[in-house]
């Protein structure tokens, strides 16, 4: 076996290794740049899947070994990029942009700026601040906002149960939303005669 054979097995097994390694250590600042970070990484392992798959099916001087050597290494590239700690990581780019983003629909929506408030509290509900969400999304609701109403109910409804979150569901069904019209149909979830 020759070097070049032999850097080759080694890209096609080590680049998951690699890979896997890369994304135990990972520490995320943030839930958003976990979750941007996570989708990096899954390109990531696809790139180096199709790297592999490259460098095994193409002889080791061809133009297919170029090319998949190109693949390794935009895939090793990426998957360090996506779980660096170094100030132009994603995840650091992701936080500062995240940061930026919720002062800015905070002052909106302090503002009265009722779609800033509905975005901000469904920013808020999927990183689990519910009381706090529960008043962003209440002030949008109380606006007329229907996805506002609607995700108001299912929260409200996570939170205090289904008596609770009925006059929202009903807000929104009233408003034409069809997941609230559904679950207040006759025989539905929130059927009165149920």
């Amino acid at each position: 076996m020759d070097a070049a054979m032999l850097l080759t097995t080694v890209m096609i097994f080590g680049g998951p290794v690699i890979w896997w390694i890369l994304r135990r250590t990972a520490r995320y600042p943030s839930p958003a740049a976990a979750n941007v970070s996570s989708l990096a990484m899954k390109l990531s392992l696809l790139l180096y899947v199709v790297a592999g798959l490259t460098l095994f099916l193409s002889g080791v001087y061809s133009v297919g070994n170029t090319v998949g050597s190109a693949i390794w290494l935009l895939a090793g590239l990426l998957a360090l990029w996506a779980t660096t700690r170094w100030r132009l990581g994603l995840p650091a780019i992701i936080d500062r942009w995240s940061a930026a983003r919720e002062a800015s629909l905070r002052a909106d929506a302090s503002a009265g700026n009722n779609q800033a408030a509905y975005l901000l509290g469904m920013g808020l509900k999927l990183r689990g601040e519910r009381e706090e969400a529960r008043r962003w999304l209440q002030q949008a609701a109380e606006a007329g906002l229907v996805g506002a109403q609607w995700d108001l109910a299912r929260l409200v409804d996570e939170m205090d149960g289904a008596a609770a979150a009925k006059p929202w569901f009903q807000a929104a069904a009233d408003a034409g939303h069809p997941g609230a019209r559904h679950l207040l149909r006759p025989g539905g979830a929130y059927d009165t005669a149920n």
